[in-house]
């Protein structure tokens, strides 16, 4: 038999069109699919028992599409490095390959990786069209406004789709012989059961992709700013795409996304559409502008981008940031999608914009406790597009809101939810007519089971202004 290579999985649970696994097949060597669950990041603030289960949910997908070709998935539990050693030692493989994750965490421990192992480690380029590095000033400075990004993003050449052959004879034979922990259960890793979550398969993906694509990027300028009650659903809503959660643990890749709104764009005679296309692909972009933010400059995970508001005074308000998280401030539009948020990991990008500019200018409450919160309960959490949304909110990020801003939640909700989606996550208000629905303590009797607005919105918004003043010295 001769010596194999590993192909170590991350951020990129699938196997077509992963360009480390190509790479890895490309060498023909035996391969080795592994993945490591590790425990560093098992350990964080920030990991999130839905988005948990959804990885796990993957992984057994992952594992069951390597059976069909009498492969398996290898699973350690463990600190990465030394899981690598000594499956290299009992193999003897000859090299090991992995796609990029960007990170702080990952970039620190993916060159300690490199600089432990005695094999060489091939490091791939797959979680994004353009990594890190690849979009950047004529100086050579990284952009930190978006548009600029984007115009430059859009001028270059993307990668295409990798076409990879797959059968019986890529894998390593005597997989059945090598330790592997298995797919453990959320109790193995210290977590109750959660949320029902949708299939994490890579056939689930490219349906959902194909739906959007054949049915709604077309209308998507219009009606990505929907609040769908679920978008994972039998009956799939119209408005976006709802793929966030594939792309985030790589079960589709972004080539794979970018590719199929380029070739309906290209075959499309409508303005109007190509426009809508052009719009939800520039939602792509902001994904990566984000992840180059976090690479550039990790500063962002623990403080503001800018240093402008370091001396903001935030409120710390302990019973009020709970009522944010529970879904009980008194705004309907703050309160459904946070009830949403916990029943189905996930609530639509027009709701978190509106939820977290309430809890950092309404209830002026540090943008970290709305991260830490995303990143514990959504299934697409991301730490660079979570962080970079929650800072934008609050005014303190790159290329963020103004600090004037400030969403009023009444004219957000009448804009934007509808009485069916208030009142589904809301059934306290099953009762209150479309008239009041958006607003209920101005009924004659507002409803006992719901409570009133915790803030007032124009006193809070003229607080904020002045604590925004202040520092900034004005």
């Amino acid at each position: 038999m001769s010596e194999p290579v590993i192909h170590w999985f991350r951020r990129d649970l699938r196997l077509s069109d992963n360009t480390a696994l190509h790479a890895a097949i490309s060498t023909d060597k035996p391969v080795i699919p592994l993945f490591i669950l590790d425990t560093h990041l098992l350990g964080t603030e920030r990991v999130g028992t839905p988005r948990l289960k959804f990885l796990l949910r993957a992984l057994t997908a992952l594992d069951e599409r390597l059976k069909t070709y009498n492969a398996r998935l290898i699973i350690r539990r463990g600190e990465p490095v030394s899981m690598l050693q000594d499956l290299v030692e009992q193999t003897g493989s000859s090299e090991i390959f992995f796609n990029a994750d960007y990170s702080p965490y990952a970039v620190q421990r993916d060159k300690q990786i490199q600089d432990a192992l005695e094999i060489p480690v091939q490091v791939h380029d797959d979680v994004l069209l353009m990594p890190p590095g690849s979009v950047m000033k004529k100086d050579g400075d990284p952009y930190v406004v978006f548009t600029p990004f984007k115009n430059t993003w859009n001028e270059q050449t993307k990668p295409g789709i990798i076409d990879t052959t797959l059968s019986s004879s890529v894998f390593y034979e005597a997989l059945d012989t090598l330790k592997s922990d298995g797919i453990p259960s959320l109790k193995d890793l210290g977590h109750s059961e959660t949320i029902e979550l949708p299939p994490a398969t890579e056939e689930h993906a490219h349906h959902m992709l194909n739906a959007f694509i054949d049915a709604d990027i077309g209308a998507y300028a219009e009606t990505r700013n929907k609040l769908p009650i679920n978008p994972f659903a039998d009956d799939r809503p119209t408005g976006t795409s709802y793929l966030s959660p594939y792309l985030r643990l790589g079960i589709l890749s972004p080539r794979q996304a970018y590719w199929a709104a380029r070739s309906t764009y290209k075959a499309s005679r409508s303005d109007k559409k190509r426009q809508s296309i052009a719009t939800w692909v520039s939602e792509l972009t902001w994904r990566e502008f984000y992840v180059h933010i976090l690479y550039h400059f990790p500063h962002v995970l623990q403080r503001d981008f800018v240093d402008t508001y370091l001396q903001l005074d935030w409120r710390d308000d302990t019973e009020q940031l709970q009522a944010w998280k529970d879904g009980q401030t008194g705004y309907p539009v703050i309160d459904a999608p946070m009830r949403q948020l916990k029943a189905i990991g996930w609530m639509p990008n027009r709701a978190r914009m509106i939820v977290a500019s309430f809890l950092t200018k309404d209830l002026l409450i540090h943008w970290r406790h709305g991260d830490i919160h995303f990143m514990q309960h959504l299934i697409d959490g991301d730490p660079a597009a979570n962080n970079g949304g929650w800072q934008w909110a609050a005014g303190t990020g790159t290329d963020a809101q103004p600090y004037f801003r400030i969403f009023n939640p009444i004219s957000q909700s009448e804009r934007y939810a509808t009485p069916e989606y208030l009142r589904h996550w809301i059934p306290e208000l099953k009762d209150v007519p479309d008239k009041y629905i958006h607003a209920p303590w101005k009924m004659e009797e507002s409803p006992q089971e719901y409570p009133p607005p915790l803030v007032d919105h124009g006193e809070a918004r003229e607080n904020t202004l002045q604590a925004f003043k202040a520092a900034r010295g004005e």
